[in-house]
């Protein structure tokens, strides 16, 4: 009768074990695609500001180079399309590399409310962008 007393409180030791180790990797799993998430959409906006100044410089060059104030509309009308889909296809990619499982993870589903979650997220976006002092 011992033995099986033994037995028993092994095994129960060991699915226990088990337990609190699949809901910590549960835990940690979740933590890191939210970072991911975060990283992603950091970037992508950090490369929304290069983008809006390479076209801002591109426009003065035209404009002091004498090019005609409709090169440069058409110019500007078709950077913005450009920049407009790539915000909608990065934003696409994103939410389309989760798999069915972590779809509930995501809190955004286009461009703004990725903004709006990073703005509510700026403290710990911030400290990716500050540089070591070491």
């Amino acid at each position: 009768m011992e033995w099986i007393q033994f037995i028993l409180v092994f095994i129960f030791g060991y699915v226990t074990c088990k337990t609190f180790y699949f809901l910590n990797a549960t835990r940690t799993s979740i933590n890191i695609i939210k970072t991911a998430q975060l990283l992603s959409l950091a970037i992508l906006a950090k490369s929304m500001e290069h983008f809006a100044y390479a076209r801002t410089f591109k426009v003065l060059t035209m404009k002091e180079s004498g090019i005609s104030e409709q090169n440069i509309e058409s110019f500007i009308i078709r950077t913005d399309d450009e920049i407009i889909s790539y915000k909608r296809r990065a934003v696409k990619y994103i939410i389309d590399a989760h798999s069915r499982f972590f779809k509930e993870l995501l809190e955004f589903h286009d461009w703004k409310s990725a903004m709006n979650i990073l703005d509510s997220n700026s403290h710990a976006v911030q400290s990716l962008f500050i540089k070591d002092e070491k």
